[in-house]
Formats: structure tokens, C-alpha cells, sequence
């Protein structure tokens, strides 16, 4: 699909080409831009900036749909419902401090007093005099007395450790750096266990601070984690009384106990470590028994709940405490005094299971169709992780329905009685939930698979075959990519869009089932479920068949970059967020940050059947000169997931290859900002805006095209 370029629009820069030769399996391929890999090389600094002002020519021609975008989204100022926890004598909560709803404010009060809660932490204040900022953790020590941590500046992921003495509200002068996400605090709140990760960005080392140390004593060493393809991560149990260590590689977990009143006791395996096998564990303490109660599955299978007496660990004899269900992938276990909740996914949407004392269970699902729900896990604005906040002792807990059309419900639900009613929901200025829909769909893949597809659109829309559409997907590591409530996609809908969300193979929404088929070699089947999503709108009339963009970040990406590269005449456009479409190099690059750990997801090229089936997908390896949608790929440069050498070099060959005009644009973030983007409240308005825009001009332009390329579909 060939387009204009306007005159005031420069010319596309071009980057310097340097070749140099892989061989592999007896192959030989010659890659003109494999030096960028050098990120210490002046070259790839100028070629970002010249892309950069490629793309803020491109942005200023649609300057005023940007600007209207952004406005919008201010004036449906949406509003946040503070997260709150219980911790010792206090209660911790979360507030959106700044205008821009962007830097998070954590306060306490005494649970014995009224009145005005105390701050404890502002990101805000973290936040002068730099252009980026996230905190990695935020933990207060059991006693209150205590805060820990962690903050960065760059980008990378990396972040200092700090302490904070909550009397007196300053920082002591004693810092980590190097250290990596999850933290614990011992039961006498006197010492703090953090995670530092190596040069490849891979967390490994459990280490132990003692505040009553003097600051140059050297932290212990409590764990080390040797094999490579794993990663390390500490937390408590929900009882507090263990900590645990758990090492986890894609396809295998060992959890390692230790009491929180002793660091120095010798680990114990909670099951140990087996190739195949997964597992999540928690401590139950109640007046009949104290036991552990473990998600676990082998290979393909789903998750089972098993069960046994501490005393009885070294036996390993796990009995089964609930049945599982054909139709049901559980993939989250929160341990309670009153009961256990499971939650996962049923036919692709989230279901939560609460098992009382007496056996008896309840299942709770989403109101609205097309929905989700979601029980702590979420992030706040900054990415600290609320896992675990919720008390032990609790009585009841909130669950946050979310959907593509409207904001956040809360719903709590009793852990005695299973009861559940509302709550409230978040106000949005200007909003009008009864203006949007939202339902689930499933398209029929290759394969007869029925994968489902999450819309959403304007009330007043019909499937006449004449509306915009995007597809969203991912499709990668077990994780589900839940519908949630964005200014983005609201902008979308108001603009007579439907959005969609394919749930593809490879992510969590069809359980580990779906997880093994679309990893490894299976991976082209996520692409083929993206296909079948897209061409089911297009046959049930949701959207008009030239006015379909697809949308991927992260390892998305894989999935928009091969369909941008084998199937271009079905897309009115492509955007690629931190896309990782250089997937086969850097899988071959072992000192590059995941690599390792990432083989159980993509698999070992070394492997002649790995590289044989990457060679055939991966978008770097597949370029080549065909009249193609526009596209635009983002980039950051501290990214650390993601290196912005990947994004560049294909941006680069496409570049290279291209005879047809097509619109190609690397939009890079320059300065400090890593995977997520920037946290600036208006440079992140503004990215958004103009990603929406681009998405926006794509479909119109392909619709005014009069492309028709219907296909057959299947009814939902």
C-alpha cells in the first residue's frame, strides 16, 4: 500500500551500512547493519536523532489530530481509588499526588488514630530534576519504624536501594546499588533481603542487609543462583513467617523456605527442583493446622492445588485439595486464613474461585462481556508491584473489574461467605458508560482453535463492515493480556473504532495448553491466530477490510512484524512498540540481557530446527521490497528488554529494501526512559497521542483506499 509523503516531510534518512557475515548451520547470511549492535558507536546516536526528526516531521503534518488527542484526554480526567494495606500498626495507601496523575504519593496513618495521614514517600520529589523516574520497591518494615526502597533514574532497570527512617522522614546514608525488583523484611524488621541482578540483567543473588550493622560490613550472601537459565526473586509468605527464595526458569520453579525469624537456617526445597515442573507455594496457619498449599503442573498440564502439613515436607507426599476442571486454567493462588482463592481464566476470560475451610467453592466472574477481574497484582502508576499487600487475617477483599469501554468496578468479595457485592467505580469526567459496548468474540484459527477476541466500540456502531478497526495482541510467556480501561482506546472508540484484543496462543488466556502452543516451534501459530482474529471482524462486519491496523509491543511484536512482513494486504497499518523483531540474533547472543532465560520461550537457534523456524518468521531475517502499509515502530534508548538496536537495524533494512514509497517511521525516546516509556505525565500524553493519531490516519487513509480484500470468517 503505497503512500504520500508530504513536502514538508524530509526525505527518509538512510544509515550507514557496514556488512558482516553469520554462518550458521551451514548457512551464510550477510547483515548489512550488524554493527549497531554497538551502541558505543557515534553512528547509531546520529542515526536515532536523524529517525527522531523523520518522525517529528511526520507528527507535525498531523500536528493538529495530535493536539486534539492530547485535550480530549485531559479533559476526561479519570479519577484513581487509593490502594490501601494493613501492615503492623499502620495503614499504607497509594494517591495520585500531581496534577498529571502520574507520580504516586504513598501515606500511613496509625490505625489507632484519625485525621490526616503522614506522607512517607513522594515520587514527585523523587522526581525533580530528572527527566525519568521509577521506583522498583516499596516495602515498610513490619514495625513501621523502617522504609525500603529502590529508585531509577535511567531507564535500565536497574535500581538503587535506599532506606528511609520513617521518625525522622530522611533517607540513611547507605545504598545498594545494582539491585533488581522484590524485597522482604526479616520478623524483627531489623534486616532487609534484596535481589542484585548480573551483567546480563538477570536477578540471582539473594543478599541480607542488617540496619544494625555498621554500613561497611558486607551483606550475606543468603542465596546464589549458578544455572543461567534461571532468575531469582524474594518475598514473604502472607503469614509472614517464611521467606521465600524462588528460582524460576520458563519451564521449571524451586522455592526455597526460609523462617523470617532465622536468615541464617539452611533453606529448605518447598519441591525440588524438576525440569517440567511449576509451582507456586504459600503458607496456611490456622487453628487446626499449618500447612503449605501449592499451584503446580508437569509439562502441558494444568495447575492442580495440592496440600500438606509443614511437618510433613520432607516426605513430599502433596495430596490434591481441589478437583480440576477441563475448562478451567487456574494460574494465581492468594492464601487466607478464611480460605484459598484461585483465580485464572475460563473460555479466555478471568474467573476467581474462592475455597472455604468447609470445602465448599464459589466462582465470581466478570459482570460485563468482554470483561476482567483483577485482585492486587495490578501496578501502581510507577510499576511497584502490590502483590501480597493484602492482609492474612482479612475478612474480605477487592477485586477491580475492568473492561476496554469504561472504568474500573470494585467489587468485594467475602472470604467467609463468599458473598460479593459493589463496591463503587471511577469517576471519568465527561463519560458516559452507557455510550460504549463491550463483548467477546472467537474466530476460528488455522488450526479450528476458537481464539477469543475481546471488542469494543460506541454504542451506535453495527457491524456493517464500514468501521475502523484495530488488533491488539501479544501471545507470549504465559502472561494474559487483560481488557482494560485506557484514554487511548477511548479516543479509538469516540472516533467510530472498534478495538480488539486477539488472545492468542502463547499467553496466558487459554491456560498452558496455549502457552506450549504458540512458544518454541509453535510460535507461528500466535501469528496465524492474529490473522484469523483480524479476518473475523472483517467476515462477521465488525470492520471494513481496509481499515484493519494491528498493534503489538514488546514480544507482540514478533506476531505485528511478521504480519507486517508475509500478509501486508490485510493491515491499513502496523504499529510496533519496542518490538522484538531481531529475535533470532538476539537469541544467539548470550551476554546480551534475557537471552538465556528467554530459550525456553523462543527456543536455542543452535538448535538447526529453532533457527530453520526462526528464519522463516523473525521480521529482520524476512525483509524485502513490497508495496506495505505504514508502519510505525517505537523504540527507547535505555531500553533493556527490548535493545534499540533491534528496532533500528529493521527499521534500517526496510529502509534499505524499499522501492515503493512505503511510510516507514522509528519513533526513538532519545533520553532517559527504558521499556515503559517515559514517566513524565506529558511526554507520556504526548507519545500516546501520537501512536493514536498514526493508527487513526492509517485506517482512514486505507479505507479512502478502497481496498477490499474480504475473507472468509466463522461466526462467533
Amino acid at each position: 500500500m503505497k503512500t504520500t509523503r508530504p513536502e514538508s516531510v524530509p526525505l527518509p534518512p538512510s544509515a550507514p551500512v557496514q556488512p558482516t557475515e553469520r554462518t550458521l548451520h551451514g548457512e551464510t547470511v550477510v547483515d548489512a547493519f550488524g554493527w549497531m549492535r554497538d551502541h558505543a558507536d557515534p553512528r547509531l546516536r546520529e542515526y536515532l536523532v536523524r529517525e527522531r526528526e523523520y518522525f517529528d516531521g511526520y507528527a507535525r503534518e498531523i500536528g493538529p489530530l495530535i493536539d486534539e488527542l492530547v485535550a480530549g484526554a485531559g479533559r476526561r480526567k479519570v479519577g484513581e481509588r487509593p490502594f490501601s494495606w494493613r501492615l503492623g500498626d499502620h495503614e499504607y495507601s497509594t494517591r495520585l499526588a500531581d496534577e498529571g496523575g502520574r507520580y504516586t504519593r504513598y501515606v500511613r496513618r496509625e490505625l489507632s488514630e484519625d485525621g490526616e495521614p503522614e506522607v512517607v514517600l513522594d515520587l514527585g520529589d523523587l522526581a525533580k530534576g530528572h527527566d525519568f523516574t521509577r521506583i522498583g520497591l516499596f516495602e515498610p518494615s513490619p514495625d513501621g519504624r523502617w522504609l525500603a526502597y529502590s529508585v531509577d533514574h535511567v531507564g535500565y532497570e536497574s535500581y538503587e536501594l535506599r532506606f528511609r527512617d520513617l521518625a525522622t522522614g530522611t533517607d540513611l546514608p547507605r545504598t545498594r546499588q545494582e539491585t533488581y525488583y522484590t524485597g522482604a523484611w526479616d520478623a524483627s524488621s531489623s534486616t532487609f533481603v534484596y535481589v542484585v541482578h548480573d551483567a546480563a540483567m538477570r536477578p540471582y543473588r539473594v543478599l541480607a542487609h542488617d540496619l544494625t550493622a555498621d554500613p561497611g560490613v558486607p551483606d550475606a550472601v543468603l542465596w546464589n543462583e549458578e544455572d543461567e537459565h534461571f532468575t531469582t526473586t524474594v518475598r514473604t509468605t502472607r503469614t509472614h513467617d517464611w521467606l521465600v527464595i524462588t528460582n524460576q526458569s520458563r519451564t521449571t520453579t524451586e522455592e526455597l523456605l526460609l523462617p523470617t525469624d532465622d536468615f541464617t537456617a539452611t533453606p529448605r526445597p518447598v519441591m525440588p527442583r524438576r525440569h517440567g515442573r511449576v509451582y507456586f507455594a504459600d503458607h496456611q496457619r490456622t487453628t487446626r493446622e499449618d500447612r503449605l498449599v501449592a499451584l503446580v503442573a508437569e509439562g502441558r498440564e494444568e495447575r492442580r492445588l495440592v496440600g500438606l502439613p509443614l511437618a510433613e515436607l520432607e516426605t513430599q507426599q502433596w495430596r490434591e485439595i481441589l478437583d480440576r476442571r477441563a475448562d478451567t486454567a487456574w494460574q494465581r493462588l492468594d492464601v487466607f486464613a478464611a480460605g484459598l482463592l484461585l483465580s485464572g481464566h475460563r473460555r479466555g476470560t478471568t474467573v476467581f474461585t474462592l475455597l472455604g475451610p468447609d470445602g465448599a467453592t464459589r466462582d465470581v466472574t466478570p459482570a460485563s462481556p468482554g470483561g476482567c477481574l483483577i485482585f492486587e497484582g495490578r501496578r501502581d502508576a510507577l510499576r511497584v508491584q502490590m502483590d501480597q499487600r493484602t492482609t492474612y487475617e482479612a475478612d474480605d477483599v477487592v477485586l477491580t473489574e475492568h473492561t476496554l469501554s469504561g472504568p474500573p468496578r470494585y467489587r468485594r468479595l467475602s472470604l467467609r461467605t463468599g458473598a460479593c457485592d459493589t463496591l463503587d467505580e471511577v469517576a471519568v469526567a465527561g463519560f458516559d458508560p452507557g455510550d460504549y459496548r463491550t463483548r467477546k468474540l472467537f474466530a476460528e484459527s488455522a488450526d479450528g482453535t476458537a481464539i477469543p477476541v475481546t471488542i469494543a466500540h460506541r454504542a451506535e456502531v453495527r457491524p456493517d463492515g464500514g468501521n475502523p478497526a484495530v488488533v491488539f495482541c501479544y501471545g507470549a510467556y504465559e502472561r494474559p493480556w487483560e481488557p482494560v480501561f485506557s484514554q487511548e482506546v477511548l479516543s479509538l472508540l469516540d472516533r467510530g473504532f472498534v478495538y480488539a484484543i486477539a488472545h492468542v496462543r502463547g499467553g496466558g488466556e487459554l491456560g498452558r495448553c496455549g502457552w506450549f502452543d504458540g512458544s518454541m516451534l509453535a510460535t507461528p501459530q500466535s501469528f496465524r491466530d492474529l490473522a484469523a482474529a483480524r479476518d473475523h471482524l472483517v467476515a462477521t462486519g465488525w470492520a471494513h477490510a481496509g481499515g484493519v491496523v494491528a498493534h503489538g509491543s514488546c514480544a507482540g511484536g514478533v506476531a505485528v512484524g511478521q504480519a507486517y512482513t508475509d500478509t501486508p494486504g490485510k493491515w491499513a497499518g502496523v504499529v510496533a512498540e519496542a518490538p522484538a523483531c531481531d529475535l533470532l540474533n538476539a537469541m544467539l547472543d548470550e551476554k546480551l540481557p534475557l537471552t538465556v532465560n528467554e530459550w525456553e520461550e523462543w527456543g536455542d537457534p543452535r538448535d538447526p530446527a529453532i533457527y530453520r523456524s526462526m528464519r522463516e518468521y523473525v521480521a529482520y531475517e524476512n525483509v524485502s521490497d513490497l508495496p506495505r502499509p505504514p508502519l510505525l515502530v517505537t523504540a527507547y534508548a535505555n531500553d533493556p528488554r527490548v535493545l534499540v538496536h533491534e528496532p533500528a537495524r529493521w527499521t534500517a533494512a526496510l529502509r534499505q529494501a524499499d522501492t515503493h514509497g512505503n511510510t516507514i517511521l522509528l519513533r526513538t525516546e532519545l533520553g532517559d526512559g527504558g521499556h515503559h516509556g517515559p514517566s513524565g505525565p506529558a511526554q507520556v500524553a504526548r507519545a500516546a497521542a501520537e501512536i493514536t493519531a498514526f493508527v487513526v490516519e492509517s485506517a482512514t487513509r486505507g479505507m479512502a483506499a478502497g481496498v477490499d480484500d474480504r475473507v472468509q470468517g466463522t461466526t462467533a
